[in-house]
């Protein structure tokens, strides 16, 4: 839901938008996460959210593709705080940093895992029979008679089922999306997920780090594993 403050500047009054989206409930201050940094006008705080907790939370498609952190933006007294998922990032162990992923953009890795698979195989088949064959034969004329072939086939075989899906993907976005952080100039608290996909190679668990880059200011926030 966008909502809209009302701002007067120089004796006028401005309508300025503020957040779109439900997020989550924010905690009563930014000290009740595990981590929280200021930046320039505004606390960020973060809070990873475990595995075995996003397994009961998010479909399988989600918990095992990508890391989910709860962020909560608190802006400081008189202060309005743009905030945009971009701005953030996640720093793996290995040094790669990930960006979050848009709810529509997660859900179609989802349907795509969903999707038919191409063939496994190719099959191999062998097939005999007979043949009448006719001709000029320069020893002794026209000639004319049976025989017999063989050949080879080779065919691409059945196509593999489709892995079944775990869940409506149309409405797992909408869940995805509701409890995503909400972004746009915030006056008040917000709270809400964001979605990091894993690095490319798999790598063992380390420590993570929530970046926070805004107008050339980065914000470092180690995040404890619980």
């Amino acid at each position: 839901m966008r909502g809209a403050l009302l701002v007067v500047v120089a004796g006028f009054a401005v309508s300025l938008p503020v957040c779109a989206g439900d997020g989550l409930p924010p905690r009563a201050s930014s000290s009740e996460y595990p981590v929280c940094r200021e930046s320039q006008n505004a606390t960020i705080a973060a809070a990873l959210v475990p595995p075995d907790l996003a397994k009961k939370v998010f479909p399988p498609e989600v918990s095992k593709n990508f890391v989910v952190v709860e962020v909560a933006v608190f802006p400081l007294e008189g202060q309005i705080a743009d905030v945009d998922s971009f701005d953030f990032g996640l720093k793996f162990s290995a040094g790669e940093v990930s960006h979050p992923r848009a709810p529509d953009e997660v859900v179609s890795l989802w349907m795509e895992q969903d999707a038919p698979q191409p063939p496994s195989k190719a099959g191999v088949t062998g097939e005999t029979g007979g043949v009448y064959t006719s001709g000029n034969d320069p020893a002794t004329g026209r000639s004319r008679g049976w025989g017999t072939y063989s050949g080879v086939g080779v065919g691409s075989g059945d196509p593999a089922p489709p892995r079944p899906p775990s869940g409506d993907p149309h409405g797992g976005e909408a869940n995805l999306g509701a409890k995503a952080l909400p972004e746009g100039p915030a006056v008040r608290p917000v709270a809400g997920y964001l979605y990091f996909p894993l690095p490319s190679k798999k790598r063992k668990s380390g420590p993570l780090e929530l970046q926070y880059l805004k107008d050339g200011v980065l914000v470092s926030l180690p995040i404890p594993a619980k």
